[in-house]
């Protein structure tokens, strides 16, 4: 620890010595006329990866100036609404002042009937950094959930069954909201998403490998959902009405306002999801079921579910950013979600000693969930600039979750064939869960000489989670508390984290250099799993060190070519720990294992560009003490999932992004993903192989018709996969949508989503002599929808504050 101290006390001193250079940039943006135009975004942007540097917004004289430059070789990116977006050329940037040639920007609208159509943003983009969904503005992304949304993110599925979130094949994602850990379990994460208006989204952020900065955990990336926040100057707002129907009504609604002057920002935001939604299962299973007599005995099982949903999801978002001085800003922001949701429906499993045959157990089950969460978070944060040299910036984070949950089943057995010794039994589960989280975290960067970058930083994170789990069984007269099901289990986890990154341009050739990142993020983890019930505690201390190396080289004609590499931990969640049994029905429950081990990854990516948007990666991820759900039947009839540290695995991919312009107005977005994975394990004391070979295709179609209409086709395909003892076959699904422009304020937008009622979750497992299933899983996916959008107040942008809270994990860095 001295040593860390030492080597962090060596870069502050670093960072206040002399050798800085700085240097001022300064231009003027005109239109064709040769008049100015103000409140243009200038961004200056690094040549050899188009990372932005530095960005601000042109005056009501159409001037911009840039200071406290480090020298380099730049471009500059201007844009502004209504205008097309302008590149300049390269230019070298010495230790003084330049003046950058006017920049003259054209208009990019077509005057139809006195209605304004901009060019819009695709809704699938490859930054340096990262894949990013722009659901803000999308036809097909719009009156729909947070969770819908996602899906049709390339690379991400979602397993309705466990309700698990996978990116590239790989489950271990960690999701964020405006950069904020929610730190919540994935079926929590999934719940949360399902209530949220997706009208709230500006994008979704897909990073496959983060540097340093961030949080080492989730071994297959980080999924950050980013809200929606007006940077206009003045008063203004936006307005979201959206409704429609599949197999049953949808209903969603969004609100932001935001206001805006040279020393205080004001702005809030408030969204509604209400509606019906279904959950539809079919599963066959042949389990052995042997006995004395008859060691060869088999259960060939069915059940089936009809569970109708309803949901009601509220977010709200108001915050305040206050300039004391023109280098420090202060900021307060409160975050609210609270959902219902529940679920009332019939399920029924019969089974028999063959296939097809006389039925020796029949179950008919009615089925009550209802699930009432909180979750709120407060920040506070504070951003100081010192000159133009380096910034420091601190947040504290306090949050708290609450879920009240009840799972009720009511089933009746029937032994024989004619009704004969039927009885009504009872399965009432009550599960309050309470996790509280507190963190507090400081970041300080500093520009270099030559171009030179260091960034440091201390995060400190405190969570506790309280899950106290009750079941009642018996017959449905005389319903009693059950002990050895009931269990009270507390979980708390702190991490404390210090990390340094370098950033700079060696090996220059010409006018080219190389820009190489090095981070190095150390965590020391205290975690304790104490179930009360049981009288069983299991704790862990444990150090880590996560380097991260990021190299990305310039080539000539705008081509570029980076290679990264990041290790990673996937720690436990208290869900996966808890011991505690989770009926699904009668004959089917999940359970936590408390003594998982934290899973380690290393992951590696190469990636080729080109100016135009086309690229080519290839990725490699090896994990090792793996974690997953493994799937066990027993007593001939029941199944469980439980958590388990299964072995090593291994996983590469290969992912390409493809950007055409067909013809004018009809631009298509392609990306395709292929991976290959491998797991090797353990299953009920056999060595079993698995291989995946699978590939996904997004093709996103956007069409600007005149007259104020566009248009939107989008769709994926996946290929037969196997996610680890699951095997899929070929899903995917197809999306329209149109869009009239009735004035610049107002927006009227038609989609319908899954059109051909093929987005479902299908699996199969077969491990022969232990279990053979078959899952199928449909849900309300075919939806049509009407929304209406309208914009009020000044629309004049100003560039907006970038804000790093306390739970916020992400950089700005080469990739």
């Amino acid at each position: 620890m001295k040593t860390l101290k030492a080597i962090f006390l060596a870069i502050f001193c670093l960072s206040g010595s002399t050798l800085f250079a700085q240097s001022t940039l300064d231009g003027k943006v005109l239109d064709e006329a040769g008049k100015p135009i103000p409140f243009v975004t200038i961004g200056l942007m690094a040549a050899q990866d188009s990372t932005l540097v530095k960005a601000t917004a042109s005056d009501p004289k159409g001037v911009y100036v840039l200071e406290g430059l480090p020298s380099g070789r730049y471009l500059v990116k201007t844009s502004a609404v209504g205008y097309h977006e302008n590149f300049t050329a390269y230019f070298e940037l010495a230790d003084s002042r330049k003046s950058l040639p006017n920049i003259v920007m054209s208009v990019a609208v077509n005057e139809l009937d006195e209605v304004r159509i901009a060019a819009k943003k695709p809704f699938v983009e490859q930054q340096i950094d990262r894949m990013v969904v722009n659901v803000e503005g999308s036809i097909i992304g719009s009156g729909s959930t947070a969770l819908e949304v996602l899906q049709k993110a390339p690379g991400v599925t979602v397993d309705y069954q466990n309700d698990q979130i996978q990116l590239k094949g790989k489950a271990g994602v960690i999701v964020q909201i405006d950069g904020k850990q929610s730190y919540l379990s994935q079926q929590d994460v999934v719940a949360l998403l399902r209530t949220m208006s997706s009208d709230n989204i500006a994008t979704i952020e897909l990073i496959t490998n983060p540097g340093a900065r961030y949080d080492a955990a989730g071994n297959a990336g980080i999924i950050n959902i980013r809200l929606k926040k007006n940077a206009s100057l003045g008063t203004n707002g936006a307005l979201s009405l959206a409704g429609g129907s599949g197999i049953y009504d949808k209903e969603r609604a969004s609100l932001q306002l935001n206001n805006r002057t040279a020393k205080l920002n004001l702005f809030g935001s408030y969204s509604l999801n209400r509606g019906g939604n279904l959950f539809s299962l079919l599963y066959t299973s042949i389990q052995p079921d042997p006995t004395e007599s008859d060691p060869g005995r088999q259960t060939y099982g069915t059940s089936t579910s009809y569970l109708p949903m309803r949901d009601l999801g509220q977010n709200a978002k108001a915050g305040i950013d206050f300039s004391p001085t023109k280098n420090t800003i202060i900021g307060v922001v409160w975050t609210g979600l609270w959902s219902r949701h529940t679920e009332d429906g019939t399920a029924q499993s019969i089974f028999s000693r063959t296939d097809g045959g006389a039925p020796y157990l029949q179950a008919d089950t009615h089925k009550k969930i209802n699930s009432l969460s909180k979750n709120q978070i407060a920040n506070l944060n504070v951003q100081h600039s010192f000159g133009e040299k380096g910034q420091l910036s601190a947040d504290i984070d306090y949050g708290q979750f609450n879920r009240d949950f009840t799972n009720d089943l009511l089933f009746t057995n029937t032994i024989s064939q004619n009704g004969d010794n039927a009885s009504t039994n009872a399965l009432f589960n009550h599960q309050p869960t309470t996790v509280k989280i507190r963190t507090a975290k400081a970041d300080y960067s500093r520009e270099l000489a030559q171009g030179w970058k260091i960034e440091t930083g201390l995060k400190m994170a405190d969570i506790t989670t309280d899950n106290d789990l009750t079941v009642r069984d018996g017959l449905s007269d005389n319903v009693q508390i059950n002990p050895e099901l009931s269990n009270h289990f507390i979980y708390s986890e702190r991490v404390g984290a210090a990390y340094a990154s370098i950033t700079g341009g060696i090996g220059k050739v010409g006018s080219l250099k190389t820009n190489v990142q090095l981070g190095l993020r150390m965590e020391h983890t205290r975690s304790e799993g104490n179930s009360l019930t049981l009288n069983q505690v299991i704790a862990r201390k444990y150090l880590n060190f996560f380097p991260s190396v990021f190299v990305s080289r310039p080539l000539s004609n705008g081509r570029s070519l980076s290679l990264s590499y990041s290790y990673r931990i996937d720690r436990p969640n208290y869900q996966n720990l808890n011991p505690a049994r989770s009926y699904v029905d009668p004959f089917a429950f999940s359970q936590g294992n408390a003594f998982l081990r934290p899973q380690y990854t290393s992951a590696f990516e190469l990636r080729y560009g080109l100016k135009n948007g086309i690229f080519l990666a290839l990725g490699a991820n090896l994990t090792t003490d793996f974690v997953n759900s493994i799937f066990y039947g027993f007593e001939g009839n029941k199944r469980y999932i439980i958590w388990q540290n299964v072995g090593n695995a291994q996983g590469y991919s290969i992912t390409a992004g493809l950007p055409l312009t067909i013809t004018k107005g009809w631009q298509v977005q392609t990306t395709a993903m292929g991976y290959f994975n491998q797991y090797q394990l353990d299953y009920e004391s056999e060595s079993i192989s698995i291989n995946n070979l699978a590939g996904r295709l997004n093709v996103n179609n956007a069409f600007l018709l005149g007259k104020g209409w566009s248009a939107e086709l989008s769709g994926w395909v996946s290929t037969p996969s196997t996610q680890f003892l699951n095997i899929s076959p070929w899903l995917g699904s197809v999306d329209i949508g149109v869009q009239k422009t009735l004035t610049e304020a107002l927006k009227v937008k038609f989609s319908l989503q899954d059109v051909f009622y093929t987005n479902r979750w299908i699996a199969r497992m077969d491990v022969p002599g232990k279990l053979v299933s078959y899952a199928k899983v449909q849900w309300d996916s075919r939806v049509a929808l009407l929304n209406l959008t309208y914009t009020f107040g000044n629309q004049k942008v100003k560039a907006a504050r970038q804000r790093r809270t306390g739970s916020e994990d992400e950089s700005s860095r080469a990739n």
